[in-house]
C-alpha cells in the first residue's frame, strides 16, 4: 500500500469525527424533566399505588421492602429543588458523581438503588445512559423486562437465540437495549439506528475495547425485522467511511478557496480510475504536504507559478519529516506535484476557459528527479538484504507454526478430558488443568506448572490462534499473494478444471481489482491441503460455510456477504479476520522461538515478506520470470525483479456479481469471448501437464523453458504415489554416474549429478507430504 504515516493518522481522525457526529442521537430533557407531572407532589402512597399496578402485587413481606425502598428515595429526592421526581433527580447532581449514593451506609444505599429501580420501571426517573453504563444495576434489567413490553423483550430474546447467540450475548443485548429504552423515555418500537450507534460510542468510550458482539446480536435481529433501518451490520454503520472528495480536500483546511475549489474538481476528474486509498494519498501529498505547506510558509499565495526561490525552500522542507528524519516517499511526492501541473497545463490545451487560468510552469524539475534512480537502487538492495536475511529463518518459522498448532491441539484435547485441578503433561511439558470461575463453557483453562509467573491461558483461544497461524503463514508462503488477496478468498475462490482425460486440476482464482488483472493458477498438493483444513475448519453444522461481508481497510467499504475462508465466529455472526489480526499471529508464533541475525537483531516476519520469498524461490530455481510475475499479478517484470461446498443459488449469484463489478474496473479485451482455435490450445495446454513424476505447473500459455527436463524444473509438481518410479530413477542414475566415472566421461558424470540432486529434493519433498497426509487427489475442499 502506497502512503504515509501522516496520511494515515489524519484519515482515522477524520473518520472518526464523522462517524461520532452521525451517531449523536437528539434527545428531548426538557420532555424528560417533566415526565410524569401528575406525580409532582405525589406522596409515598401514589408511588406505591403505581408500583403496584406496573409491577404487580407480590407477597407482603416483599410489598413491604419495596414500600421501604420507596420511602427511601423519595426523601432523598425531596432535599432537592423541582416539580417533578426527573427534575429533583437531575437536580441532585448524581449523574455527575463518581459512585451513586456514596454517603449511605451499605443498607441504606441498597435501599435507595431498589427505589430507583421501583421508579425506573414506573416511568417515574429516566437516567442518563452514561449514569446506567457506569452503575450496575443488576436487578433492575430483568425487572424492566418483565413489567416493560414483555412479550416484546421475549421475542426478541428468542430471535437472537435463533440467530446464534448464547444465554450471555443475549443478557447483554438486552441489558443494553434497557439503558437506551430507559434513557430516552422511548418504547422498543421507538428504537432507531442512531440509538444503537450512540450505545456503542458510548461503551467505546467508556471501555475503550468493548466487544461489540451484544449490540452487534441486537442490531442484526432489529434490522431483519426491520425495526431500523441501515446496513445489515452494525460494524459497518460505525466503521471508518469513505469520505468524498470534498471532505478530502477540506479536511487540511486550505485558507485561498479557488485553490481549494481547484483541486477538488482536479481529484474529481482523477477518481474513477484509481482505487480510494491512492486516491486519499494524493490529496494528502498535494493538498497539505504541497500547497498547505505553501500556505503556511508563504502567507497569501494564490497562484501556482512559484517564484524559484520559494520552490527550492519547499522542496528543502519536504525532503524530511517534522522530526528530522529523511522523508522516504520524497519522489512520489515530486512525482505526484509534477503530475499535478502536467494535468492541468495538458487540460489548459483542451478547456482555456477552465483550466489556463491555473497553467504554471512545475516547480519540479527532470534533474530534482534526477537522483530517484539511486533512490530507488536503495529500497531496492534494502528489500534484497532483507529478503537475503529472512530466506533461512522460513523453514524455522514454518516448523515453529506447524508444532504450535500440533501442540496446541493436543493440549486442547487433553485438557478437555482433565478434571480441573489435577496436572497432566503434553509433550514432555507440565500443565494444570484450572477451574473457570464463570460458568462459560467455552474457556479451557490451563497454566504451565511449575507456574512461577505463568498465568492460566485458554487452551481453546491458544488452539484456534495457532491453527490460524499456520494456516495464514502457509497460504502466504505457497501462493505468494498480497496479504488483502489472502483475507478475500472465498470458497468460491477454489475452482476445479477437468481434463479431456478426466483428472481433475484444483485451481485458486485472484479477484480482479480496480488496479490488478484477475489471475488463475493451479494449486500445489501442499497448498490444497492447507486450503482443505482451513475449509474444513470454517465449515458449519449444515456442511456450509457461513457468508460474511469483508471491511475493505483500504478503500473503506464492506463487500458482498460470500463465504470467506478467514473468517471467525462472533457472537452470533461470523466476521473476516483483518490484515493486523495476521501480522500478530505471526509475531507471536515467532516469539515461541526467536531467530537471531548474525549481528545479533532479532528476525521479524511481515505478510509481505512471504511474497518476496516466493518470488525469489521460484526465480532463483530456474522459473522464468514472466512466469512468476504472471502468477504474483505483476504488470511489470521490473517489480518482479525487485523481489526476486454446495451454496445457495443466492450466494453463487452475489460471488458472480461480485466477480463482475471487480472486472468491470478492468480493460475489456482481457474478457473477450475465447475462439474455438483458442479453446483448443487451452485443453491441449492441461493435457500436456502430465508427466511421469507428476504435472508440469507452468502456467497456460507459458512454454516449457527446460526442454523437457523435468526432474531438474522447479515448475514439476511431483505426485506422492510415483515415489517408487523416483526412488528406482535415483537407483538408475547411480549406476549411470557409476558407469560414466570408469569411462571418465566426466561431462556426462556432472549432468547427471545434478539431476540427482534435483531428484532427491523432489523426493525428500514427497516424503514430506506422504508424512503430513498429503496425496494426489485433490483435497475435499467443496
Amino acid at each position: 500500500m502506497t502512503g504515509t504515516r501522516d496520511a494515515l493518522t489524519l484519515m482515522r481522525q477524520a473518520s472518526v469525527l464523522t462517524a461520532a457526529d452521525f451517531a449523536a442521537p437528539v434527545v428531548d430533557r426538557a420532555a424528560l424533566a417533566a415526565c410524569g407531572p401528575e406525580l409532582a407532589d405525589a406522596d409515598v402512597d401514589a408511588l406505591e399505588a403505581l408500583s403496584v399496578e406496573v409491577l404487580g402485587v407480590e407477597d407482603p413481606v416483599r410489598h413491604h421492602s419495596r414500600r421501604w425502598c420507596l420511602e427511601e428515595i423519595a426523601r432523598w429526592l425531596s432535599r432537592f429543588p423541582g416539580t417533578t421526581w426527573q427534575q429533583r433527580w437531575l437536580a441532585s447532581g448524581i449523574q455527575d458523581a463518581a459512585r451513586a449514593f456514596s454517603e449511605a451506609s451499605n443498607a441504606r444505599r441498597y435501599r435507595l438503588v431498589k427505589g430507583v429501580a421501583v421508579l425506573i420501571c414506573c416511568g417515574v426517573l429516566h437516567p442518563d445512559a452514561d449514569w446506567l453504563v457506569r452503575h450496575k444495576f443488576v436487578d433492575l434489567y430483568p425487572l424492566y423486562q418483565s413489567c416493560r413490553e414483555p412479550e416484546r423483550f421475549v421475542l426478541l430474546a428468542k430471535l437472537l437465540r435463533d440467530q446464534g447467540a448464547d444465554d450471555r450475548i443475549v443478557g447483554m443485548a438486552m441489558r443494553h437495549l434497557v439503558m437506551m429504552l430507559v434513557s430516552a423515555a422511548k418504547t422498543i418500537d421507538e428504537i432507531a439506528a442512531e440509538d444503537l450507534i450512540a450505545h456503542h460510542w458510548r461503551l467505546k468510550a467508556r471501555f475503550n475495547k468493548m466487544p461489540i458482539t451484544p449490540l452487534e446480536a441486537l442490531w442484526r435481529v432489529m434490522h431483519d425485522q426491520h425495526m431500523i433501518e441501515g446496513p445489515a451490520r452494525l460494524r459497518a454503520a460505525v466503521q471508518f467511511r469513505q469520505l468524498t472528495v470534498e471532505e478530502l480536500v477540506d479536511r487540511h483546511g486550505l485558507v485561498h478557496r479557488p485553490m481549494r475549489d481547484l483541486l477538488v474538481e482536479y481529484f474529481r476528474h482523477r477518481a474513477p480510475g484509481t482505487d480510494y486509498s491512492t486516491l486519499s494519498n494524493q490529496v494528502y501529498w498535494l493538498g497539505e504536504l504541497f500547497w498547505g505547506d505553501l500556505e503556511r510558509h508563504q502567507p497569501g499565495i494564490t497562484s501556482l507559478s512559484l517564484p524559484p526561490q520559494v520552490a527550492d525552500a519547499w522542496k528543502r522542507r519536504i525532503a524530511t519529516r517534522p522530526d528530522g528524519t529523511v522523508r522516504q516517499e520524497r519522489y512520489a511526492l515530486l512525482n505526484a506535484v509534477r503530475a499535478f501541473y502536467a494535468d492541468i497545463n495538458h487540460w489548459a490545451y483542451e478547456d482555456p476557459a477552465r483550466w489556463a487560468v491555473w497553467a504554471a510552469p512545475c516547480p519540479v524539475t527532470k534533474g530534482d528527479l534526477a537522483a530517484r534512480r539511486k533512490h530507488q537502487g536503495e529500497v531496492k538492495a534494502r528489500m534484497h538484504a532483507r529478503t537475503r536475511t529472512l530466506a533461512p529463518a522460513l523453514p524455522h518459522l514454518t516448523a515453529v507454526a506447524r508444532a504450535r498448532r500440533d501442540h496446541a491441539r493436543t493440549l486442547l484435547a487433553t485438557a478437555r478430558t482433565t478434571e480441573p485441578g489435577t496436572a497432566f503433561a503434553v509433550d514432555g511439558r507440565s500443565y494444570l488443568r484450572v477451574a473457570c470461575k464463570t460458568k462459560q463453557a467455552r474457556q479451557v483453562l490451563v497454566q504451565a506448572t511449575p507456574a512461577g509467573d505463568a498465568r492460566p491461558f485458554d487452551a481453546v483461544a491458544e488452539e484456534r490462534e495457532s491453527f490460524w497461524a499456520w494456516a495464514a503463514i502457509e497460504v502466504l508462503r505457497l501462493s505468494g499473494l498480497r496479504i488483502e488477496e489472502m483475507m478475500e478468498l472465498t470458497h468460491l475462490s477454489i475452482r476445479r478444471y477437468t481434463q479431456p482425460g478426466g483428472e481433475i486440476v484444483p485451481l485458486l482464482q485472484i479477484a480482479p481489482s480496480k488496479i490488478d488483472a484477475e489471475r488463475v493458477f493451479p494449486i500445489t498438493p501442499e497448498l490444497a491441503h492447507v486450503l482443505a483444513q482451513v475449509v474444513t475448519r470454517v465449515r458449519g453444522a449444515n456442511g456450509v460455510i457461513p457468508s460474511c461481508s469483508r471491511y475493505d481497510i483500504h478503500e473503506r467499504v464492506y463487500g458482498p456477504p460470500l463465504p470467506h475462508l478467514f473468517q471467525r465466529t462472533v457472537g452470533s455472526g461470523h466476521q473476516v479476520f483483518s490484515p493486523e489480526t495476521v501480522r500478530n499471529w505471526i509475531s507471536r508464533t515467532l516469539e515461541r522461538s526467536p531467530v537471531y541475525d548474525t549481528d545479533g537483531t532479532l528476525i521479524s516476519f511481515t505478510p509481505h515478506d512471504f511474497r518476496r520469498l516466493f518470488a525469489t524461490d521460484v526465480v532463483n530455481t530456474g522459473l522464468p520470470i514472466h512466469i512468476a510475475a504472471a502468477i504474483l499479478g505483476h504488470t511489470s517484470l521490473d517489480t518482479t525483479r525487485s523481489y526476486a461446498a454446495i451454496y445457495p443459488e443466492e450466494t453463487l449469484r452475489t460471488y458472480q456479481a461480485y466477480i463482475h463489478s471487480r472486472r468491470q474496473d478492468r480493460p475489456g479485451e482481457e474478457y473477450r469471448e475465447p475462439t474455438s482455435e483458442e479453446w483448443a490450445d487451452f485443453e491441449r495446454h492441461f493435457t500436456l501437464r502430465k508427466v511421469a513424476y507428476g504435472n508440469c505447473d507452468r502456467p497456460y500459455g507459458s512454454p516449457c523453458a527446460h526442454e523437457h527436463a523435468c526432474v531438474r524444473c522447479p515448475m514439476l509438481r511431483a505426485e506422492p504415489s510415483r515415489l517408487p518410479l523416483m526412488r528406482e530413477l535415483e537407483e538408475n542414475l547411480d549406476a549411470r554416474i557409476t558407469e560414466a566415472r570408469g569411462r571418465q566421461w566426466l561431462g556426462e558424470v556432472a549432468g547427471l549429478e545434478q539431476t540427482l540432486i534435483a531428484l532427491r529434493a523432489k523426493t525428500a519433498h514427497v516424503e514430506r507430504l506422504l508424512g503430513e497426509g498429503v496425496s494426489d487427489a485433490p483435497a475435499p475442499m467443496s
